[in-house]
């Protein structure tokens, strides 16, 4: 039972991180959090049982025609900073 919920609290916490790219102002009201949580529960099991939130991120970026408008906008947004920080 224990492992389940340090499972589960992990779990939270990538979600939480996976769409967290907005300025920490914007953070909060950031709707893509709220989208992309329930979507990479449901397009992503695997990685988001593996805890890795690289994984998570390449997983929904990979499936970014299945997300809605909102989560597709967030992962644009995640794949433009990754694809700019491995330029510098």
């Amino acid at each position: 039972m224990q492992n389940r919920n340090l499972r589960k609290f992990a779990s939270v916490g990538i979600l939480l991180s996976l769409c967290a790219i907005a300025p920490v102002g914007q953070a909060q009201s950031d709707p893509g959090k709220k989208a992309c949580a329930k979507e990479a529960r449901r397009l992503c099991p695997a990685e988001m049982k593996s805890m890795s939130r690289k994984k998570v991120e390449a997983c929904m970026i990979a499936k970014i025609g299945q997300t809605s408008p909102v989560c597709h906008a967030a992962m644009l947004r995640i794949k433009a900073e990754r694809e700019a920080a491995a330029k510098n």
